[in-house]
């Protein structure tokens, strides 16, 4: 082979290399909704969260919450959510009168407490524990970032709903996760999230997670959260949010649990 040859092959082998390891390191990426920025599973994972996220912060936001057992309406929740960041949430209950005054706290990461009105205590709670009796657990509700707990990756695209959607697989990083898997479908164009899938870690799909704005009050914010059990078909609750008060400054210690049984 003439020496020219194997100079040509050498340099199309280094050019090879060099996109290569660029891939591996910074891993598949898609076509962003203006054309051009390239997106990650993650950035497409965080663009998503974003939705639920950040029109929470510093808000208060005023909720229904349906359950239906047997595929009747069992019971109707009325619940006020103080939310300062993805770690510092109140949610108190103001209806049914039975369950009045009732407080679920998350004061961090995976710090979730309850507090009774009945019997004046607040305790220390899990985050796999249901919120009031219905198929929402309390992280599903209170803690929508997944980017934290859970590696993203790619899995393809899919039209749901008659939209097209990226389809994402996150697996957790270890086993302190509520979920091994989640499957996400998220809206292209605008990351609106569309549907979340939920697996046990012995690889079961437990329950499904519909997203949708319903309402024009609340122009455009994701407020409609539809929780169905997979494995108890007549089973599911529906969560709307009915207001939104936003740029509400707490005081230092509205997320502490000392302070639960002084409101």
């Amino acid at each position: 082979m003439k020496n020219n040859q194997l100079f040509t092959i050498r340099a199309v082998a280094r050019v090879m290399a060099v996109i290569l390891t660029a891939f591996f390191i910074s891993g598949p990426s898609v076509a962003g909704h203006a054309g051009e920025r390239k997106l990650t599973a993650l950035q497409i994972l965080d663009l998503a969260d974003d939705h639920w996220d950040l029109k929470l912060k510093n808000s208060i936001v005023e909720l229904d919450m349906l359950v239906y057992r047997e595929n009747e309406l069992r019971t109707t929740y009325k619940m006020k959510l103080k939310y300062q960041d993805n770690y510092h949430v109140l949610a108190e209950t103001l209806y049914p009168p039975r369950n009045e005054g009732e407080k679920m706290l998350q004061s961090g990461r995976k710090n979730y407490w309850l507090f009774l009105p009945n019997i004046n205590k607040a305790m220390k709670i899990s985050e796999s524990n249901s919120l009031s009796n219905s198929d929402f657990s309390n992280s599903d509700l209170l803690s929508p970032r997944l980017s934290h707990e859970y590696t993203a990756a790619l899995a393809g695209t899919e039209t749901l709903r008659d939209v097209e959607t990226y389809k994402l697989e996150l697996l957790a990083k270890d086993e302190s996760s509520l979920y091994a898997k989640i499957v996400y479908w998220v809206r292209k164009g605008d990351f609106f999230p569309v549907r979340r899938d939920y697996y046990t870690f012995s690889g079961q799909l437990l329950k499904r997670l519909d997203l949708k704005c319903s309402s024009p009050e609340l122009k455009g914010m994701l407020d409609t959260f539809v929780m169905s059990s997979v494995l108890e078909k007549d089973k599911k609750t529906v969560l709307c949010y009915t207001r939104h008060t936003p740029k509400v400054t707490y005081p230092d210690d509205t997320f502490s649990p000392s302070a639960l049984m002084k409101r």
